[in-house]
């Protein structure tokens, strides 16, 4: 006779997971990641910034989703533009470099903070930010986010809204691998 003994452990998934675009950012082959970034920047320069920059994309719903970042690249010099995704909490903009801080736009932000501009809609402004250094500052935010864009997160990051919980999910780990930053009209 044969006994099976089940136990209460439950193996404990992590966010990102595995076929995210997170995931494959963070933990893919350099051959993954290449080809993730050079499709986006691919997608960011024949697409995102033209259709942003022609007034096309400010009349559509995805102004509410896209935000043109103008940095000053930290090796040359020049003006950088990249197409970022955004949401407002409680009226302050959040940004998060999933890539952490390996993402270009985050190291030239943190080369030239004097010279950042955001551009939302058709309102352009220089701009002024703050990193997210506490992780359960991250965590609040994570889960604000998988609350209110599900189908989002299930993209990014592999987020289950039909089987995950946002005050159960463990997002400490992801948290630590991620930069979230805070932008807000200079003063």
């Amino acid at each position: 006779m044969l006994f099976i003994v089940m136990s209460n452990f439950e193996e404990k998934e992590t966010i990102p997971r595995p076929g995210s675009v997170e995931y494959k950012f963070l933990f893919g082959t350099e051959e993954e990641k290449k080809r993730i970034l050079k499709n986006w920047k691919r997608m960011n320069k024949l697409f995102t910034i033209p259709f942003y920059k022609i007034g096309i994309i400010p009349l559509t719903p995805l102004k509410k989703v896209f935000l043109l970042l103008y940095t000053k690249g930290r090796k040359t010099g020049k003006q950088r533009i990249t197409p970022l995704e955004y949401r407002r909490k409680d009226g302050i903009i959040h940004v998060v470099a999933g890539r952490g801080s390996k993402a270009h736009w985050f190291k030239n932000l943190i080369a030239n903070p004097d010279n950042v501009k955001i551009k939302i809609g058709f309102r352009k402004f220089d701009a002024e930010y703050k990193t997210l250094e506490n992780i359960s500052d991250k965590v609040e935010l994570l889960q604000w986010y998988v609350k209110k864009f599900p189908r989002d997160a299930k993209f990014l990051f592999g987020w289950n809204p039909k089987l995950d919980d946002p005050e159960k999910t463990d997002l400490t780990h992801f948290a630590s691998l991620i930069e979230i930053i805070q932008f807000h009209p200079k003063t």
